[in-house]
């Protein structure tokens, strides 16, 4: 295919995704989180599961109400009947019929069993606290994960707008060479050697576009919409360094929600020690039923028997030994809260050495940054310069190639160090628990 063909292809394929990028819906980063948020299935189902420990959390779970049953049976007996009585009586009959009909209501309430369904109702209350914990690391998570990918987008529109710029200048450097031929102050070799160039950058140019569609799927899927979707996003990330190292570190342990879910294994666990230690106290238990019974029968002593009132009653019971088991469950729940204290303590310890380095890499960052934008300037000004100097002959193709090369670099370089940043505040607000208000 001739170097006119493909610059023509180009040309149409630079139109078309103008007007493409110009139809797209312009996406900015709150709106694809509160997008996330929506409708992410990750969030939603722990969101369920936050919920399912919220209902959970009742004082009827907790064993501190009563129970009400209602029975209802009866039965039916054909049967033969041989009785001798010490009368001298003597019943004995085939094909006796007999009826048996029971019913009632049924009341048992627990009144005391060693305190344990005030300790249930408190575990049942920190479990609904670690529900809500789980669902907002879940929502960090993701959130965090947008965001990032989010500017990752951000990052590649930067590189393909790089790409396009330095493409500009090397189709000025193709004229410039062509031009040069024209009139005989220039080679062959040097045309030949800008249409390369210029093509390997067109080459360069649709991978950087599939890069930049790949990534948009990615945000999509957070999204939970279809991967298709067209969209543009802002044109820079923007970069603060407003984040300050004694802040957060004063405040990491309180928001920090892994930290916090921790705790609340804690206090899950003193709950369990407590359930133990209940089994070593008496129970005491309040009976109540109301009941109809009738039983008749077409032989016997008793040919009618119908029961119908109210009965009352305790019911006291205390568990003098069970084989040690008590004590094994005591000592295991002992163990188990131990084990919850050190992991807290151990991650605790590694979030804190998570912070150092993090908040290092994000003064580096900043650092780094600050050098990549002044190295952008002056490499603009150096490819301005050598393509002036290539239009009026005072250098060559190679010197002007090696300058643009270096700007691209430099392009490359600033629209990294921004996303770098970016990446160490995020990580540093999840850190803190900042990244979701």
């Amino acid at each position: 295919m001739s170097s006119l063909k493909i610059y023509f292809i180009f040309i149409f394929i630079l139109l078309f995704a103008a007007e493409d990028i110009h139809s797209q819906e312009k996406l900015t980063l709150q709106q694809a989180i509160e997008a996330a948020l929506k409708n992410n299935l990750d969030i939603l189902i722990e969101k369920n599961n936050a919920e399912v420990a919220a209902n959970s959390n009742t004082i009827g779970n907790a064993g501190m109400l009563p129970r009400i049953d209602l029975q209802a049976s009866t039965n039916f007996g054909n049967n033969a009947t041989k009785q001798e009585f010490s009368s001298g009586l003597v019943v004995d009959k085939t094909g006796v019929q007999s009826t048996n009909l029971n019913s009632g209501v049924y009341l048992t309430w627990t009144l005391f069993d060693g305190l344990k369904m005030f300790a249930s109702y408190k575990r049942l209350q920190e479990l609904e606290v670690m529900g809500q914990l789980s669902s907002k690391i879940q929502i960090e998570n993701t959130v965090s994960q947008l965001i990032i990918t989010y500017y990752d987008v951000v990052r590649q529109k930067q590189l393909l707008k790089g790409l396009e710029e330095n493409l500009s200048i090397s189709e000025e450097r193709l004229k410039i060479a062509q031009k040069k031929f024209d009139i005989g102050s220039g080679s062959k070799l040097e045309v030949l050697q800008a249409k390369v160039d210029k093509n390997a950058q067109i080459s360069g140019l649709f991978r950087q576009r599939t890069i930049l569609s790949e990534l948009k799927a990615n945000l999509n899927q957070l999204m939970a919409r279809s991967a298709d979707v067209e969209f543009d996003v802002e044109e820079e990330i923007s970069n603060e360094f407003k984040l300050k190292y004694e802040e957060m570190k004063s405040s990491m342990e309180k928001n920090n929600s892994s930290l916090q879910l921790l705790k609340s294994n804690i206090a899950v666990n003193d709950q369990l020690i407590r359930e133990s230690r209940s089994q070593l106290f008496p129970k005491l238990n309040f009976n109540a039923n109301y009941l109809f019974t009738r039983s008749q029968n077409q032989a016997g002593f008793a040919l009618l028997n119908q029961n119908l009132g109210l009965n009352l009653g305790f019911t006291a019971s205390w568990t003098i030994f069970n084989g040690f088991n008590t004590n094994t469950q005591i000592k295991n729940a002992r163990l188990q809260i131990e084990n919850a204290s050190y992991e807290y303590n151990n991650s605790k310890q590694l979030l804190n050495l998570q912070l150092h380095l993090l908040f290092k890499r994000y003064q580096d960052d900043a650092k780094l940054l600050e050098l990549e934008e002044e190295n952008t300037k002056l490499a603009k000004e150096a490819v301005d310069i050598a393509l002036e100097r290539f239009r009026i002959g005072s250098s060559n193709s190679i010197e002007l190639k090696e300058i643009q090369r270096s700007y691209e670099e430099a392009l490359t370089r600033l629209a990294q160090a921004r996303y770098n940043a970016k990446v160490s505040e995020v990580q540093l607000m999840k850190l803190n628990g900042e990244i979701v208000k």
